[in-house]
């Protein structure tokens, strides 16, 4: 548990420094124009066409 908290305490201080230097500016860019890209709605053409209705046996 030791080991964990102190990769934990070394991961998060060079991760601040990363930030404050601002090298992970291009690293947030990117997911946030790959989010972007996800949330854009898919050609109505290229969408999955709906199952047909299904009828009960009886």
């Amino acid at each position: 548990m030791i080991r964990t908290l102190i990769f934990g305490a070394i991961a998060g201080y060079v991760g601040k420094k990363l930030y404050d230097e601002g090298k992970l500016d291009a690293f947030r860019d990117d997911l946030v124009k790959r989010f972007n890209e996800l949330k854009q709605p898919a050609p109505a053409d290229a969408a999955p066409a709906a199952p047909p209705a299904a009828t009960p046996v009886h």
